[in-house]
């Protein structure tokens, strides 16, 4: 399938990590980016997330907020100090996320995938060019 446009060319060897425990949402967000010419990383858990970062940081995180294992903020604030974009997306209400975690963008559920993915390639697109690959 075609990229859909000349960024997600340019950045398609940036990884994007997505954080989801729903099944068929990750599976959509994987779609929409894959589709944009995007490598994507999948992790249903913080501990898979912890895993997947410790093989290789990634350009941009879209992350559930609410995980089986507890909420996302701690690996959020750890990615970003990292030098990784982050978004947050939460179907709870939007003071879920505390003020500290700011950094991120915030994505109410349900959010569409395409909204999302477009987000991850203008990230790319304005990300430094020793980030981006």
């Amino acid at each position: 399938m075609e990229p859909k446009n000349e960024a997600a060319v340019r950045h398609g060897q940036d990884l994007v990590l997505v954080v989801e425990d729903s099944l068929l949402v990750a599976m959509a967000i994987e779609d929409s980016l894959m589709e944009r010419g995007l490598t994507v990383a999948v992790a249903s858990t913080i501990e898979a997330a912890t895993d997947l970062v410790a093989r290789g940081l990634p350009a941009v995180a879209l992350l559930d907020l609410q995980l089986p294992d507890g909420n996302s903020l701690e690996l959020a604030s750890r990615l970003y100090e990292a030098g990784c974009a982050v978004a947050i997306t939460s179907g709870l209400d939007s003071g879920s996320v505390p003020e500290s975690h700011g950094f991120a963008i915030q994505f109410r559920k349900p959010t569409s995938p395409d909204l999302l993915a477009d987000w991850v390639v203008t990230t790319l697109q304005t990300l430094p060019a020793s980030r981006a690959g």
